[in-house]
């Protein structure tokens, strides 16, 4: 039997984090080139797009994307060449994902099919996703389900990668996710319906807060 939707919504949580894409118009487009696993130095992301490596290194600080000890970026908002719980594959380059719900949203960003294997956190046990720009297309094993942040604004603090993204997870089963869910207040059991709803909204959200900015 699937979760029962949750009875709060997680629409102020979905636009309390894209407040932080106010500044990052100019940052859409490197989702692609971060998506062959290489870090992306400035100079060819400004030769890639046409935008003035000025502005991307702007948008890059307020952002606050990780760099490497040469200065290339080695993370868009999440998106990253760091090892996480959510490995993603595109077209044979791996990157990887801050939480289950991000990974849902890059094929968005790049416009491509990716691979996913997420680990449980509960069974340490490996869920595996092909996911569109549009659904999931199919998942193993068939049970899986997710953990979704469902909180006020306040809850939601500056520590976003504390408060949110170590909080939405992949699971095996939703007596799985349960467990994982029964260890705070702002954790909600979502099938993956829901997920990928979830991953709708805050894409559109993104793209409205992006381009809320004249360039």
């Amino acid at each position: 039997m699937n979760p029962q939707i949750p009875d709060r919504s997680s629409s102020a949580t979905i636009q309390h984090l894209a407040v932080a894409w106010r500044e990052a118009k100019v940052l859409l487009p490197l989702f692609p080139l971060m998506a062959k696993g290489e870090p992306l130095e400035i100079d060819r992301a400004s030769q890639a797009t046409d935008v003035p490596a000025a502005e991307i290194e702007r948008a890059a600080v307020a952002g606050r994307c990780e760099r490497d000890s040469e200065g290339r970026l080695v993370d868009l908002y999440g998106m990253s060449l760091a090892p996480t719980l959510h490995r993603i594959e595109v077209d044979s380059k791996i990157v990887y994902s801050c939480c289950a719900l991000w990974a849902h949203v890059i094929p968005k960003l790049i416009d491509q099919r990716i691979e996913v294997q997420s680990v449980d956190p509960i069974r340490r046990e490996l869920i595996r996703l092909s996911i569109d720009p549009t659904e999931v297309e199919a998942v193993e094993p068939v049970g899986a389900t997710a953990t979704m942040v469902v909180s006020n604004e306040e809850e939601v603090s500056d520590e976003v990668r504390a408060s949110f993204c170590h909080q939405v997870r992949h699971f095996v089963s939703p007596e799985s996710a349960r467990e994982f869910a029964e260890g705070s207040s702002t954790r909600e059991v979502f099938n993956l319906a829901e997920l990928q709803d979830e991953a709708d909204n805050l894409y559109r959200a993104i793209w409205t807060a992006a381009h809320s900015r004249s360039t």
